[in-house]
């Protein structure tokens, strides 16, 4: 059949032998950004000319306090190389070090450690402005905001955010399983908001997904993504954002300027670099998670994200190194053996209330929802990865996993002994077409 070489972690390949009796349906991967692309001056070219908006430095030209919004180690965003060119800009609007406190959008997710801020933001610019990790359950540090003008979806934000004259947010654009793509308000909703948006918009009943993932789905079908803006729309209009389009783990753009026009833009970069489209389904997907391969968490979205390219009852396999183990996965340690045989039987209606239960955070409780999905809609799920331990609740689940690239592809060809494989090398970049 032949060999399959996929990324592994940053800088390595891993290659898979195929089985004789597999048909290749074919290899699909993002257009590839130029290797000439220079994020600096990318970055330069987007201050000069922001959407919707003016310049930065005159953006915030009567302001007295700023907010520097920046989103966490889950995502790409090479943080380090714009929240300094930021700071800059409000210097040369008449702000002070003093007056800045650079935000942590950790959404749910857990705080970052002082050793990650500085890597994430640089060390100079970590140790000489205010940097807080936002916490989304602490009454004391949110500000009501009103309800949403769509859903009436009662809105608090981080009062350093709400409070300050200007705010600054530094994401990313790409594949997003439940906001179609990242970037734009969605360092604000669910960024830096209260419990109560992230609640809402984080149910399976109030998404409503066609598919398991919702990544790449246009913003006139995805009410998550709707939310996102309406929600992050009631900071007012004092919001800058800086999103670098990221593509097969590298920045193929930065766009600058209003949430939604820049946010526009630089989406149809992406759109355009990244889908995916198919002529038909495969009976085995194999998707590298690459760049989403930090741990076993951030990888299960990159699965969702290739989950529309498989056919029922099909095979899927993930590639991915989770050099960073588990993450920050809060699961019970067990499940019973029996689990896989409930998931494929009881309904999912059943089954989406008790994800919710077992899961403390609800990005979570949704992202187990996906993988409810996957497991009852799909024969198996593999897994290459770097771990070994803390993997029982899984495995109960029917899930499998694979230190050594030859037994799981013994596995996998016992599994399907024959059919068509569609290889998808960065499926945590990329995402399958919507009609």
């Amino acid at each position: 059949m032949g060999t399959v070489v996929l990324p592994w972690g940053e800088d390595e390949t891993v290659s898979l032998d195929l089985p004789s009796s597999w048909k290749l349906k074919g290899v699909r991967e993002p257009e590839a950004p130029p290797a000439s692309l220079d994020v600096a001056e990318e970055l330069e070219k987007a201050l000069a000319a922001p959407f919707g908006s003016p310049p930065l430095e005159e953006f915030a030209g009567s302001a007295r306090t700023a907010a520097i919004v920046v989103d966490d180690r889950t995502r790409p965003t090479p943080v380090h190389k714009i929240a300094a060119r930021a700071v800059q800009e409000l210097e040369s609007a008449g702000l002070s070090r003093d007056q800045m406190t650079i935000v942590i959008a950790l959404g749910t997710h857990r705080d970052m450690t002082e050793e990650e801020i500085e890597v994430r933001l640089g060390k100079e610019t970590a140790s000489s402005v205010k940097v807080i990790n936002h916490r989304y359950e602490n009454p004391e540090d949110l500000v009501n905001a009103g309800k949403s003008r769509r859903f009436g979806i009662p809105c608090a934000f981080n009062r350093d955010v709400m409070n300050a004259d200007v705010v600054v947010s530094i994401g990313c654009i790409e594949a997003h399983e439940q906001a179609g793509v990242g970037g734009g308000y969605k360092n604000i909703m669910p960024g830096v908001s209260g419990p109560d948006p992230i609640y809402k918009t984080h149910a399976f009943k109030f998404q409503k997904p066609p598919r398991i993932s919702s990544s790449g789905m246009p913003k006139s079908k995805c009410r998550f993504r709707q939310a996102v803006d309406d929600c992050g729309e009631l900071i007012g209009d004092k919001l800058f954002i800086i999103n670098t389009v990221f593509v097969r783990g590298f920045v193929a753009a930065v766009v600058a300027g209003d949430p939604i026009k820049a946010h526009d833009a630089g989406r149809a970069i992406y759109e355009r670099m990244a889908g995916i489209e198919l002529d038909g389904l495969a009976d085995i997907v194999i998707s590298d998670a690459r760049p989403l391969d930090i741990d076993l968490r951030v990888s299960l979205k990159s699965c969702f994200n290739s989950s529309a390219a498989l056919k029922k009852g099909g095979l899927f396999i993930c590639v991915s190194c989770t050099e960073e183990g588990m993450g920050d996965l809060r699961l019970p340690d067990r499940v019973p053996v029996f689990a896989k045989q409930a998931i494929k039987a009881i309904p999912l209606n059943v089954l989406a209330p008790l994800a919710s239960r077992i899961n403390v955070s609800p990005d979570q409780a949704a992202g187990t929802i996906s993988l409810l999905r996957m497991l009852r809609s799909f024969k198996r799920m593999l897994f290459l990865t770097g771990m070994e331990e803390g993997l029982d609740t899984f495995k109960n689940m029917g899930m499998e996993f694979f230190t050594d690239k030859e037994k799981l592809m013994d596995r996998a060809r016992e599994l399907m002994p024959g059919g068509e494989v569609l290889v998808l090398p960065h499926g945590g970049s990329s995402f399958v077409c919507w009609e």
